[in-house]
């Protein structure tokens, strides 16, 4: 196994809300989640935490994909649907990446369909560590 696939596995949170990596490269991963009861809020619809927690795993894993540890300094959401059922695929691609800061646009859509549900922007601070090492 890989510094990347040790470093993914470690994420307890992910999986725990059941957050499953389909892909990745260099700058860019994929990840799913299914939407069980757990993750709706009390209007009945998908938890903002948790399409975030979803986008969130697929950017740890397009920026570290390098193999330095990046740690997310900002990141914005845009909410675009309500979802109660299905599946979301959250998709990051780098966008820009100097020595010491990296950007990501990281698209959330339900995986039937393809319909966006939330749009993010991250920046992650590259560290001098690396992946082997954190």
């Amino acid at each position: 196994m890989d510094d990347l696939m040790h470093f993914i596995a470690r994420d307890a949170f992910a999986r725990h809300l059941g957050i499953e990596l389909l892909d990745y490269e260099r700058g860019r991963a994929r990840a799913r989640m299914e939407i069980e009861p757990q993750h709706l809020n009390s209007a009945g619809s998908l938890h903002g935490g948790a399409i975030f927690s979803l986008a969130d795993a697929a950017l740890s894993v397009a920026a570290n994909s390098h193999g330095d540890l990046a740690l997310a300094i900002e990141v914005s959401v845009s909410f675009c649907k309500a979802v109660k059922e299905g599946a979301l695929v959250a998709e990051a691609r780098e966008v820009a990446r100097s020595a010491r800061l990296a950007s990501y646009r990281i698209d959330v859509v339900e995986e039937e369909g393809g319909d966006l549900v939330a749009q993010l922007q991250g920046t992650v601070y590259r560290t001098h560590a690396t992946i082997a090492t954190s």
